[in-house]
């Protein structure tokens, strides 16, 4: 890596970092007391993420402000979890306290409806971190133990069925063998029944058995919804493209498309375009993904400002070398200004320049974002070290 490219990295993750996390949809926390969540964690099949914190506490402070805002982490935790955040000096954590022991800020609990202790840590993260240590939590919730044994023993009830392979696919243990061996089994169970375990026990598209989905779509809305289908086949396909990616073989890109065509109801040409620059950026193969994402600004990012943002992140992060990509890049900048002038997105445009060997014009975009950064109120130290920088080079 170059030292250009490194320093580009290294100023747009701390400015992004000190400034834009506020404004990102993060986690969000149940407001309930100790017993509803724990009743809504058996209700919903989840462990409660629990933010044990002090409200003097530097590090807490700081996950409160840049990493529990961030939309990444946010995404990952509201479907994973019940989170929580417990003030220990508060009398509303008393249950709590009396249950869990805390003896240093921040301790981030994973914890059960029983209320065990599933896994936990001490001290501040980072959103990869924190991401990685709730990925953990969820391989130690492995409740599939119980549900193997009876089904060993043989016992083949619906329902003991459905929990053990919904058991195993929640923590990312293969399911497939289960659910083949009980549908060709053909179970003495009712139409809608089939299809409701079919659509809980597939996680990827490219199985016989996702065609059933297909043919009772109308059964699975009246059932569950529309919006609820339209999640989960999205889950599947989008499993089926990372699994292209996993193989090497973009002909399973080709069929997620083909059959999210078949029972989705949302854009599935833009589903397609994200496939292809899914596994375009995985196999850093640029053409692939300056084509899809050539169709995919037009239509879709042209003046979604947060769309933009993750694409160009994307050209920067994956096809450093890349001539074409950077230029890319530096196009996705300066419409980022021209969709919505801000300090924020003139620093961005500015290092595109930068890394583009035009360090005249980032000189310049960057002195813009410093003067409109201090109009905001926001921090200038980022820019005003890039702007040194440029000064030198």
């Amino acid at each position: 890596m170059s030292f250009k490219f490194k320093l580009i990295l290294i100023f747009l993750s701390s400015f992004l970092f000190q400034n834009l996390n506020i404004h990102a949809q993060g986690i969000e926390f149940f407001k309930g007391t100790w017993e509803e969540a724990l009743v809504k964690a058996k209700e919903e099949k989840k462990l409660i993420f629990v933010d044990a914190y002090a409200k003097w506490c530097g590090p807490c402070k700081v996950m409160a402000k840049n990493v529990f805002t961030l939309e990444e982490v946010g995404d990952f935790f509201n479907d994973n979890f019940i989170n929580m955040k417990m003030d220990m000096e508060e009398s509303e954590s008393k249950t709590f306290r009396g249950k869990f022991a805390v003896s240093a800020f921040p301790t981030l609990f994973f914890i059960n409806e029983k209320q065990e202790t599933v896994h936990k840590s001490v001290g501040g993260k980072q959103a990869n971190g924190l991401i990685a240590l709730a990925k953990t939590a969820l391989s130690k919730d492995d409740r599939s133990g119980d549900f193997a044994k009876l089904y060993e023993e043989g016992d083949r009830s619906y329902d003991l069925v459905l929990e053990y392979v919904k058991a195993l696919n929640a923590v990312n243990k293969p399911s497939l063998k289960i659910t083949n061996d009980y549908l060709r089994s053909k179970p003495d169970i009712s139409e809608k029944q089939r299809v409701l375990f079919i659509f809980e026990a597939i996680t990827v598209a490219d199985t016989r058995w996702y065609n059933e989905l297909v043919k009772n779509k109308s059964l699975l809305v009246e059932e569950l919804g529309e919006d609820v289908v339209d999640e989960k086949i999205k889950s599947i396909c989008w499993s089926t493209v990372k699994k292209a990616v996993e193989y090497e073989t973009y002909d399973l890109v080709i069929e997620s498309k083909e059959k999210i065509g078949k029972i989705y109801s949302g854009d599935k040409k833009e589903f397609g375009y994200e496939a292809d620059m899914y596994y375009g950026k995985e196999m850093r193969q640029s053409e692939m993904y300056l084509e899809s994402l050539n169709n995919y600004y037009k239509k879709y990012a042209k003046k979604d400002v947060s769309k933009i943002k993750t694409c160009l992140s994307d050209l920067v992060k994956y096809f450093e070398k890349d001539k074409n990509a950077q230029k890319k890049a530096e196009e996705l900048g300066k419409s980022l200004v021209k969709t919505e002038k801000s300090a924020e997105h003139m620093f961005i445009y500015a290092t595109t320049l930068y890394k583009n060997d035009k360090t005249d014009k980032a000189l310049k975009e960057a002195n813009k974002s410093l003067e409109l950064a201090k109009e905001e109120g926001i921090p200038t130290r980022e820019i005003e070290k890039f702007i040194r920088i440029l000064e030198q080079s």
